[in-house]
């Protein structure tokens, strides 16, 4: 059985988490000082390590990927409790850190010769995740192949060619959910001043985004041209559009996108 250790488990490291625990195919070791006891009481049951710090685990822990999942401004000093552990020769780094980039992990941890950098998203949770994958120059299929199966068990994932994409698709996939739950949000907030209940509302807008998702997908279409279908010539949609457009949507989410691929690179710096 393949061990991993997963430093740091915020939202994104425990929706990861759950997604190894379900496919029974993982050892898994944990380190978070600050959700330490948390996750003590929650995974009690479970066939997992968990710790509070680096200097807490045996120097010559054996692991075969080291998936690192702290806040950005948290890394330096991660790395830092890292300098003493020897690691096996055929270790493989995993950076699902926003903006951080393969070359601050190479400058770092001199004697592990493969990294590997992921975006993967919240739905990750439930397997739905959208993971984006790249790695340092001349990977071996087979070490991507052990990296695509990881993050296959949280949802789909894809490689992308450089790190550059992996900015881009942070933007889109990785702060997507953000965005779609403040459009459900706004949507279910239309609904009760329209006068429905809460709950009726949720159920309305989350069936519709549910259902406009599958067929979108199973659909040759695209959402230009389905857009089309519904909006009919002096019916209801036109008439919800016409205010959209007004308002530019689109620019909009060029804007929005734009603004959090330019933190994305500002972070790598």
């Amino acid at each position: 059985m393949k061990k991993i250790l997963l430093v740091g488990c915020g939202h994104m490291g425990e929706a990861l988490l759950t997604s190894w625990l379900k496919s029974n195919n993982y050892y898994v070791t944990v380190i978070d000082p600050i959700k330490y006891n948390y996750l003590k009481n929650n995974y009690k049951n479970k066939k997992i390590q968990i710790f509070k710090s680096v200097s807490k685990i045996d120097k010559h822990f054996n692991t075969d990927f080291i998936i690192f999942a702290v806040k950005p401004f948290d890394l330096k000093n991660v790395l830092d409790e890292f300098s003493e552990v020897e690691f096996k020769k055929t270790c493989i780094v995993i950076s699902i850190i926003a903006g951080k980039r393969i070359k601050e992990f190479k400058n770092r941890l001199k004697k592990i010769k493969y990294f590997f950098r992921v975006m993967p998203n919240l739905p990750a949770s439930i397997g739905e995740s959208m993971n984006c994958i790249t790695a340092n120059k001349n990977m071996s299929k087979f070490r991507k192949n052990q990296v695509l199966k990881i993050f296959n068990y949280s949802g789909r994932s894809i490689y992308l060619k450089d790190e550059n994409e992996i900015d881009m698709a942070t933007a889109i996939s990785g702060s997507g959910p953000g965005f779609v739950f403040n459009l459900i949000d706004a949507m279910e907030k239309a609904a009760i001043g329209l006068g429905f209940n809460t709950n009726i509302a949720r159920t309305l807008v989350l069936q519709t985004f549910k259902g406009s998702v599958n067929l979108i997908q199973e659909n040759k279409k695209s959402a230009k041209d389905l857009v089309k279908s519904v909006a009919t010539k002096g019916g209801t949609t036109e008439a919800g559009l016409k205010v959209m457009n007004k308002k530019n949507l689109h620019k909009l989410f060029l804007q929005s996108t734009s603004e959090a691929f330019k933190r994305a690179k500002d972070q790598s710096k």
